[in-house]
């Protein structure tokens, strides 16, 4: 077993870019690239980089065995993906930036090379399964969720990507949209449109201009019933 805040702290952006740095060839395998805000790119089962995100955001977006899509919001900071075996790299997936986005481009091979030389204990793999692996958990109660609270659940789950204005009223992600929220709630947007309509009427939020406010979070989390899903909010 091993602290949370070990592995955290090894697992830090700057960390991970000072690690790269300690070998002379670091500026040859990674590249800052600048990417807009609307930029998709595709991938099959070769990946010839790792994206490592230092700001903005991203939604990375996989097909599962079974053709489910699954997708996770990714922020600085974090590897959108990061294969722990050659089997685990999915067939089809895209990431999408949700904002500008400043990245570290670095080639696979490199990163094999300098993790295995200066991180034995795998810290930094293990901070992205555990990643992943809250993540993989959310999507799983979430989908037990009846349609509304699909939705209440996909905004708690932005308070943190969020700006708190004060304990209990949060402004939302800019990149938060109706669509965008249909998606991440896995419903149909005009259904999407009523559950705000509700949240609005009720002074939970407010939508009609960026960003959204959520202006109770307490009671948006009581009609979820958040208190009853361990470990998620």
């Amino acid at each position: 077993m091993y602290l949370k805040e070990t592995i955290d702290n090894f697992a830090t952006l700057s960390n991970i870019i000072k690690i790269l740095k300690k070998d002379a060839q670091f500026n040859h395998h990674c590249i800052e690239e600048r990417i807009s805000q609307g930029t998709e790119l595709f991938f099959d089962k070769r990946r010839d980089y790792f994206y490592l995100v230092q700001s903005g955001y991203v939604q990375y977006r996989y097909e599962g065995s079974s053709g489910q899509n699954f997708h996770f919001l990714v922020r600085p900071g974090n590897f959108p993906f990061l294969p722990i075996y050659q089997e685990d790299i999915p067939h089809n997936s895209r990431i999408e930036a949700l904002t500008d986005v400043i990245w570290w481009r670095i080639d696979f091979a490199f990163l094999k090379k300098m993790l295995q030389l200066e991180d034995p204990r795998n810290y930094i793999l293990m901070s992205f399964m555990a990643r992943t692996r809250r993540e993989l958990y959310a999507i799983a109660v979430q989908d037990r969720l009846s349609s509304k609270k699909r939705i209440y659940f996909s905004l708690i789950s932005l308070i943190d990507l969020g700006f708190r204005k004060d304990s209990n009223t949060v402004e939302l992600p800019i990149f938060l949209t109706y669509d965008r929220l249909a998606e991440l709630s896995n419903t149909s947007k005009g259904y999407t449109s009523k559950a705000l309509l509700e949240l609005r009427e009720n002074e939970i939020l407010i939508s009609n201009k960026k960003p959204w406010v959520i202006t109770d979070v307490k009671k948006l989390k009581n009609l979820l019933d958040a208190d009853s899903l361990p470990n998620l909010f």
